[in-house]
């Protein structure tokens, strides 16, 4: 009992410290009656009726990283492990805070969950995601000074830039993959407690195998109703609504 306790405590300890600190978040929305009204159920511990609420504001496009929180912890609360985890990796996406990744991680190590491992170039690629916008306007200003020093190099020097010309190339090469394939990758969270993972997009294909909800998974495409994941290292289907793409 005393443990059971003390992990309650440690669990609104931390929604508490997260959700205090997102407070420097502020949307347009949050002034909204319904918000008001779900964070005053929230308050009161009404925590199925402030949930319906925040669902029917997250479906409209206007919420607070504070109230996805939230729906997170009332989620873990009612011991819906994929639904948590869906709102706790949201949250992530919204606030890139640090913090939550360690929540996760604990969440997916109690209920033996897929996807959440890290490894090194995950964490690059956490790195380049984050400043993307940097990284972009940096390559752009990049390539706008060898351009101008390419034409410079012609009109001015009379001479072939053929170094400049080179580079300028692959630069342009590499702004275009960048740009068109360097976005974070479609992730989704399984939250069907029975889910039939399959080699092909059918009912009738080999089962690779039934699994309950938290997962994590790759989204690499959709044909029809079945949705194509990463699986155990390898491609799968899984049919759409057992997955909630993170997405906002």
């Amino acid at each position: 009992m005393k443990k059971m306790q003390s992990r309650s405590i440690k669990n609104i300890t931390f929604y508490i410290t997260l959700i205090l600190t997102t407070f420097q978040y502020t949307y347009a929305q949050t002034s909204s009656f319904q918000l008001k009204t779900a964070d005053s159920l929230f308050l009161a511990k009404r925590y199925t009726q402030s949930f319906e609420h925040y669902k029917e504001i997250l479906d409209q496009k206007q919420y607070t990283p504070a109230m996805v929180l939230k729906m997170a912890f009332i989620q873990e609360g009612l011991d819906n492990v994929g639904q948590a985890m869906y709102y706790l990796n949201l949250y992530y996406s919204l606030t890139n805070d640090k913090a939550v990744l360690d929540k996760m991680t604990e969440l997916a190590d109690k209920h033996n969950l897929e996807g959440y491992e890290t490894s090194d170039t995950d964490h690059f690629l956490d790195f380049y995601y984050d400043n993307y916008l940097y990284i972009t306007a940096g390559i752009a200003a990049i390539v706008i000074f060898f351009l101008s020093l390419t034409f410079y190099t012609k009109l001015k020097l009379h001479k072939r830039p053929i170094f400049a010309g080179a580079f300028v190339m692959l630069l342009l090469i590499g702004f275009f993959l960048h740009v068109n394939f360097g976005d974070r990758a479609t992730t989704a969270i399984i939250t069907n407690t029975r889910t039939y993972i399959m080699n092909g997009p059918s009912p009738g294909a080999p089962l690779v195998t039934i699994t309950g909800d938290g997962h994590r998974v790759k989204i690499l495409g959709k044909t029809d109703v079945w949705t194509k994941i990463q699986w155990g290292g390898q491609t799968a289907y899984v049919r759409d609504n057992s997955l909630l793409p993170i997405r906002l």
